[in-house]
């Protein structure tokens, strides 16, 4: 994946100074509704802030997988415990870079090479060496823009089911109400 994207590691927040710069930990992708933490921006010449197109894979744990950078992560750095994944757009459409990258099978290679340990690490060498199926650009987009079509199905289906429960439950009370 190295010949199709610019793979970056993350930084330690430096300490003290203004708390001008906000970092994405590996908990800000598995509890993305929370406050991203803040400290001053870094020196480090290969600090780069995310961009909407980017990719965030963690580093460690057992649950592999790349996500999108939800709005408020867009310009915020990357902590030590994120692979920043930016794709190239002349070689990979993003989307479909995303779906591979949550494939099956890119998740196998990147299970397999991480290290061993309480929590499994995987080095930033083997998502450079990940293997993913490359077709042409048009068709990149047609899957990359499928499988959004289908995230947003399945998205929307959730918040009608959570509405529906909603609605079931204020109907059951009006009715106690009345009957009462």
């Amino acid at each position: 994946m190295g010949d199709i994207a610019n793979i970056l590691s993350g930084l330690l927040p430096p300490r003290g100074g203004e708390q001008n710069a906000a970092y994405v930990q590996i908990k800000d992708l598995r509890e993305p509704e929370g406050a991203l933490p803040r400290g001053p921006a870094p020196g480090a010449r290969r600090a780069t802030t995310i961009q909407p197109t980017d990719l965030l894979v963690p580093t460690r744990g057992d649950e592999l997988a790349a996500f999108r950078p939800l709005p408020h992560m867009v310009g915020a750095y990357i902590g030590l415990d994120v692979y920043l994944v930016r794709p190239n757009p002349s070689r990979v459409d993003p989307d479909f870079l995303f779906v591979a990258l949550n494939d099956i099978e890119a998740v196998r290679q990147l299970k397999a090479s991480a290290t061993a340990g309480a929590l499994p690490r995987i080095p930033k060498q083997a998502l450079e060496d990940v293997v993913l199926p490359l077709p042409g650009l048009d068709q990149q987009r047609k899957i990359g823009r499928i499988a959004s079509l289908a995230a947003d199905c399945e998205r929307l289906s959730r918040a009608r089911t959570a509405a529906e429960t909603r609605l079931h439950a204020a109907i059951i009370s009006q009715m106690l109400k009345t009957a009462a």
